[in-house]
């Protein structure tokens, strides 16, 4: 089922947000202030697509009645296998230009954040656009992800999946999220993104917020499913020839790759000057880290 779509033109930003049984999980209220930071938005060059899983327990309903006077938002519901799976139907809903996904958790940086990130999209048409996060925490404090640099793609994502905007038509061209990765499918995107030479343009301003409720991030599925990522990453390098997944769990555990396969990447032909750069920066910190015995383990 879906929502009656907006008879405007086409947006150029679709932002989207995966929803599943939000109220028996108590989630109602949380997803209140994404509509609410959507609605104070005022941005007439976005959309907000929420994609439900089919759920089952009047979530939809819940959802139809708290959108029913936003008419720039489009509610969709079926069966979907995850939240990865759910970001790509959304994506095939999507009219705009851009991709955002918010998740149902989430909220934006700011009021006007979409009518600045706007301005920037139509001023310079990157592939994409990225910017920092926020971190709210319930005692009123912030802080801001400041570790943004595409010369990490080869260790972990660079920045957080909610605060890039990526060009719908180059989404789809990479064949969107692969949902075999239940965990680090956004950070295998963004590898693919630039290793297939798309450009991106970073902005300063921070662009999503989230709620910092302790530490809920399991790091060893994680490990796991990065290490997994990097198994097809590497598939068919020499280097890569007698590892296991294992090792890549490993790797992703001490923070750094062995330095033969890093130096293929490098030399590896038709590799882009994203790869490149992120490749040498890994072996500068393979090289630093070698001499650091107590990350050895």
């Amino acid at each position: 089922m879906s929502a009656s779509a907006d008879p405007s033109g086409a947006p150029l930003i679709s932002v989207i947000t995966a929803t599943y049984n939000l109220l028996s999980q108590e989630r109602q209220e949380s997803f209140r202030e994404v509509i609410d930071c959507m609605a104070r938005q005022n941005c007439g060059r976005a959309e907000h697509i929420i994609q439900d899983g089919a759920s089952t327990d009047g979530t939809v309903a819940f959802l139809q009645n708290l959108t029913a006077d936003a008419p720039r938002t489009r509610l969709f519901s079926e069966p979907d296998t995850g939240l990865y799976d759910a970001m790509n139907k959304g994506s095939q809903a999507a009219r705009g230009e851009y991709l955002l996904f918010l998740n149902s958790d989430d909220s934006l940086a700011s009021d006007d954040i979409l009518n600045t990130v706007a301005d920037r999209l139509e001023a310079t048409r990157p592939d994409f656009l990225y910017g920092s996060t926020l971190r709210r925490y319930e005692d009123g404090s912030e802080s801001r992800e400041k570790r943004m640099s595409l010369t990490a793609i080869l260790q972990r994502m660079p920045f957080c999946h909610n605060s890039v905007l990526l060009k719908r038509d180059v989404f789809m061209a990479l064949g969107g999220h692969d949902t075999q990765f239940r965990v680090a499918a956004d950070y295998d995107l963004m590898l693919r993104l630039l290793t297939a030479g798309y450009q991106g343009e970073r902005t300063d301003d921070p662009i999503s917020m989230f709620w910092g409720r302790g530490v809920t991030d399991d790091v060893v599925v994680t490990a796991e499913d990065y290490a997994r990522v990097w198994v097809e990453y590497y598939d068919g390098f020499k280097a890569a020839r007698d590892l296991t997944q294992q090792d890549f769990f490993r790797f992703y555990r001490r923070g750094h790759m062995p330095a033969s396969l890093i130096l293929e990447r490098l030399l590896k032909p038709g590799t882009s000057d994203a790869i490149k750069a992120a490749a040498r920066h890994s072996l500068w910190k393979t090289t630093r880290r070698s001499v650091q015995f107590w990350r050895s383990f």
